[in-house]
């Protein structure tokens, strides 16, 4: 022990020699690349990496300008060089009062094209979606909000195609009610507790009888705002799973005739109460009934096909299994491990009675189930992850630099979720990429220039 503390000792107290390694820099180029896109530096603060690293060229001027050369050799509308079907989702954000035009596709989370508008009228969308178009990636149908020009542009580029509104768009002022109800239900809560303890310390028989009507009062609103908030909770736990393009106790597909039957009957339960807001809610939704369902004639054409090599109690099973499996990418602790586990339950259940082809089946199905749309919400994310760019140019973004967005963008690899280890555009041309993004960005720039 004596001679393993002497050594102990003579390690920790002896002159430290520090390495002098020569530091493997990138290129300037790369550098600022890298610092911009997957850094979301700023301008003035890759000078100064560039500066504080020792490279010859740091101006910010410079930076400026190299990106802005980048991004203009760069194409806004994405090129796969073969033709390909895609359900479109599409999307405006703003910066500095200019809209950005976005459409997606939504499996593979790729940007067909971003494009910074001078405004986004239908005749404007309706060019957007002509430009993909012309590079051969064509339209199954349309998932947006209710954007005027969105619907428009769509309509008159392509009027005999779907156009599914936005569910979450849809029934977000629902939800919202919702969250004020349980606030106001909370609120009335501490008001009779309040009323009560008052009460009890009133006194004189007066005081008692007027404290006693204050706390018989707050008891009664209290037990009509947690009903109401009661009534909305328990009739939306029934609308949001009726939404699922798969029932998951039977394995049915959706049909658009009966979700359209269930929620009329549903916003009938919600008139039930007599609140103003949430008759409107009901009303807006009345009206929009044919769009919110026409979603579900998606399931029908995919599932005809199907059922002609794999059979009807199968493919119900093949369906609940995908239910989950996209449940699961929804949800977080116990709900993500209970549909994960549903899922693998179902898979295990059908794979046998499949055959040999068990998983060329399953993974076609899936595929095509993957391809079906109700919502809008992944072009939020796209958006989110565009957003910081924009904030960081205070809202002067060029489209130059929305190209070189798209770019790294649709060539980065997800670091996590269902997409972990690969691109979008791997995804979405099922090919592997041979080279890094970087180098692609680079190669893709040169072949231009």
């Amino acid at each position: 022990m004596i001679g393993a503390a002497i050594l102990c000792l003579n390690e920790l107290l002896s002159d430290y020699n520090e390495v002098d390694l020569q530091p493997n820099r990138l290129n300037l180029d790369s550098a600022i690349v890298l610092l911009r896109l997957a850094g979301n530096v700023s301008i003035s603060g890759i000078s100064e990496i560039l500066r504080m690293q020792g490279y010859s060229n740091d101006s910010t001027g410079m930076v400026s300008q190299r990106l802005k050369d980048f991004g203009a050799r760069l194409p806004n509308t994405l090129d796969i060089g073969r033709p390909t079907v895609v359900f479109y989702l599409s999307d405006e954000i703003y910066a500095s009062g200019r809209p950005i035009l976005v459409t997606i596709d939504p499996v593979s989370t790729a940007i067909l094209k971003i494009q910074l508008a001078s405004n986004c009228q239908a005749d404007t969308w309706k060019e957007h979606f002509q430009s993909i178009e012309s590079n051969d990636i064509s339209a199954r149908g349309l998932a947006s909000d209710r954007g005027v020009g969105i619907v428009q542009g769509y309509q008159l580029f392509h009027e005999h195609l779907i156009w599914c509104s936005d569910h979450f768009h849809e029934f977000r002022g629902l939800t919202k009610l919702l969250r004020t109800l349980e606030s106001q239900a909370y609120d009335a809560i501490t008001k009779e507790a309040e009323r009560l303890r008052v009460f009890n310390n009133a006194r004189t028989e007066s005081n008692l009888q007027k404290r006693l009507d204050e706390f018989e009062e707050a008891k009664a609103d209290c037990e009509k705002k947690m009903s109401d908030y009661q009534h909305v909770s328990d009739v939306l736990e029934l609308l949001f799973p009726g939404l699922y393009f798969f029932d998951l106790k039977t394995g049915k597909h959706r049909q658009q005739a009966k979700v359209k039957a269930e929620l009329l009957t549903l916003m009938d339960l919600l008139d039930l109460l007599t609140l103003d807001k949430l008759q409107q809610e009901t009303k807006s939704i009345r009206s929009h009934i044919d769009d919110i369902c026409v979603c579900y004639q998606q399931v029908e054409v995919i599932y005809q096909p199907l059922s002609e090599r794999i059979s009807k109690e199968n493919l119900e099973m093949i369906g609940l299994a995908w239910q989950h499996d996209h449940q699961s990418h929804q949800c977080k602790g116990a709900r993500k491990k209970y549909h994960q586990n549903e899922r693998d339950e179902w898979l295990a259940i059908v794979a046998p009675l499949l055959g040999k082809k068990s998983k060329e089946l399953i993974d076609n199905a899936f595929e095509e189930f993957n391809g079906m749309v109700r919502t809008s919400s992944l072009i939020e994310m796209v958006n989110s992850q565009i957003r910081p760019y924009i904030n960081e140019c205070k809202g002067q973004i060029s489209q130059e630099h929305l190209n070189l967005i798209m770019f790294y963008h649709n060539y980065h690899h997800y670091k996590s979720g269902k997409r972990k280890g690969k691109a979008s555009i791997e995804l979405l041309t099922k090919t592997k990429l041979e080279k890094d993004g970087l180098e692609l960005l680079f190669e893709t720039i040169s072949q231009t220039g």
